[in-house]
Order: structure tokens, then sequence, then C-alpha cells
């Protein structure tokens, strides 16, 4: 009997490692790392690269954008800004997320900025944070949806948004698709940003000298429910006018729920696109129907 017990305690030990050798060959725990702090939240960290399951190929900047080095071309640079829409994330490949196909839409460099479930304030927060950046950017675009007009994010768990990679692939790997037997259950208050108001911050953005004069745009994405006609969306649509304000006029406001190239179809989730409606967002972005404006 003992002889049994250590025969399938070797046995387990084996299987556990094999499992992790497994995990970590198949490339799930090559994903991003994120910096974290009380002043912005958390943020990708700056100059990494890797490829999700050795085919959805990443990459972030030494300023934490998600493309190559930030190099100002001779002609238009575009500062894209936004969360996890603009972002992509694991399940896309570096040429399948926003920026670089807004890039070859519009034949000018752009900037890719972003975190998943950032809200504005956490934007607002970088960019007032990155002076040099903004002095050699000719085009700001925001791509908001309604979820980001709250308070700024703060980070508050290794699941979401790691810092470190794990030291069990398996056990991350199982806790995230799974089952998590400790579910993240709040922000520490050393990471915990503070409120502020981001249509104080808005209106500080737009008087920078670095921003004055600048064309800036806002593009409301709705999310599934919202295309699908929700009376919701109105209320989202009702932020354009706060938008507005804060811009004294100086903005322009689309709403992508308007604009009759997008569809329920484009939807990967309740929030994300599709590669296709990824494509499709692009080329509105790119070329705004003058009817989706909200004034």
């Amino acid at each position: 009997m003992k002889v049994n017990k250590t025969s399938a305690t070797l046995s387990l030990a084996a299987l556990l490692i094999g499992i992790e050798i497994a995990v970590r060959a198949s490339g799930l725990v090559d994903f991003p790392l994120y910096d974290a702090n009380k002043e912005i939240g958390y943020i990708p960290k700056p100059s990494q690269a890797g490829s999700f399951l050795h085919k959805n190929t990443w990459q972030f900047n030494s300023l934490s954008m998600g493309s190559g080095p930030f190099k100002p071309s001779s002609g238009i640079d575009v500062l894209l800004i936004g969360d996890s829409v603009v972002l992509g994330g694991n399940p896309y490949k570096q040429q399948d997320r926003l920026g670089p196909v807004l890039q070859i839409e519009s034949k000018h460099a752009v900037w890719p900025i972003s975190a998943g479930s950032w809200s504005i304030s956490n934007e607002l927060i970088y960019l007032k944070a990155h002076p040099d950046v903004l002095k050699d950017i000719d085009t700001f675009i925001f791509v908001l949806n309604s979820g980001d007009f709250q308070g700024p994010s703060s980070w508050g768990c290794e699941t979401t948004h790691p810092r470190e990679y794990p030291y069990s692939a398996a056990y991350y790997v199982f806790k995230k698709y799974i089952y998590d037997f400790q579910p993240c259950t709040g922000v520490l208050k050393e990471l915990t940003v503070a409120e502020g108001d981001w249509k104080t911050a808005l209106k500080e953005f737009f008087e920078f000298e670095t921003v004055k004069g600048k064309p800036v745009s806002f593009f409301l994405y709705p999310n599934k429910k919202e295309s699908a006609g929700s009376i919701e969306v109105s209320t989202f649509e009702g932020y354009a006018a706060d938008l507005l304000q804060a811009s004294n006029g100086r903005a322009h406001v689309f709403s992508i729920f308007r604009d009759p190239r997008w569809s329920e179809q484009f939807f990967r989730d309740e929030i994300h696109p599709t590669v296709e409606g990824t494509k499709v967002l692009a080329s509105i972005i790119n070329t705004p129907n003058q009817q989706t404006e909200i004034k």
C-alpha cells in the first residue's frame, strides 16, 4: 500500500509538471504586463512585446503605446485614445487592432494609447503627464463607450491586469478561464486613484498649448445592447453635450450608433468588435458620416 501511495504521488507530481510545461509551451501566459500606481491606476508596462498563443503578436513602446517606437512622422500624426476597444487585447493580432488598422486606412501615423477598462479620466491623466507627446501630435481621436464616463479606474486584480508573470502558468490559466477560488475583491488603498472630475480635466486638456488649434474628435462607441437600438443609447449620447461644453465647441463628436456602416454583427462579445468590425470602425473614424455628428 505504501509503495502504491508513493507511486501515485509521483504520478500526480509528474502529471502536474507535465501540465505546467504544456501550458507554458502553449503561449497562454505570453501576455502584456502592467504597472500600477495611484496616479494613473494602471498602464501597460513600457517596452515589452510578445505573442499570445504564439500567434497573436503584441507590443508596447517606451511610452506604453501599442506600437513601435514613438517617432513622429513628417506627415500627420494621430493619437488614438481609448480603453480595451482600442487596445484589442489577447484575442487580436497586433495588425488586427484598431490603431494599426486605422493607420492603413488613413495613411497617417497612428499612435494608440489605451488600457482595458480605462475611463476618460485615466486617459486624461496620461495626456497631462506626457506634454512631449502632445506637442508632436497633429490630431487627437478618443473612442469612448458608456462605461468610460465614470470615475478613474484603479488597479485591483492580477488576473485581469497582471503586474508579473505567474509562478504557475497552469494555476493562472485555471483561475482565469475555468474557476477562480479567490476572486479579486477590491482596490488597495495605496493604489486608489483620486476621483477628480473628468469634465474639469477635459477643459484643462483643451487649454494645453500643445493642444490648442489641433483637431480633436470623440467617437461614441455603443456596446452590443445599445447597437440593437436600446433606449440606453440616447442616455449615452447625452454625454456629447458635456464633451462639447468642455471643449468650448472646438471638438467634434460622432455617434457610431448612427452610422449606417455599423451593425450588431460586428461584435465579438458584448462590447469588443470582431476583426471585421475593427476594419469597419476604422473606416468610420477615418471618414465619419457628417450626419452622425452630434452638435
